[in-house]
């Protein structure tokens, strides 16, 4: 009796349905895999690389920044000493 209670039919319309679901739940799964990782075969650059040349980018662009107004600092410094001594240094 117990060994009833643990069998299930499964029709074979049922089981190839299974199988087709199966499918394309793999198509799906692989798409996705190379959505994210990317396909070197094929040059396809995944969202993980992407985001790691966006990084590589914003580090970049924020010390360029830095570096401008830095400078704009520094020049803007100069201006105004040159402006305020000019008198005493040539004249």
């Amino acid at each position: 009796m117990a060994d009833e209670a643990n069998h299930v039919l499964v029709s074979s319309t049922d089981i190839a349905w299974i199988k087709a679901k199966l499918m394309e739940m793999d198509i799906t799964l692989t798409k996705l895999q190379q959505t994210v990782i990317g396909d070197k075969e094929y040059g396809q650059k995944g969202l993980v690389e992407q985001v790691s040349e966006h990084r590589k980018y914003i580090e970049s662009d924020k010390s360029q920044k830095a570096k401008l107004i830095g400078g704009t600092a520094v020049i803007g410094v100069i201006y105004t000493f040159v402006l305020k001594y000019w008198d005493k240094l040539f004249g």
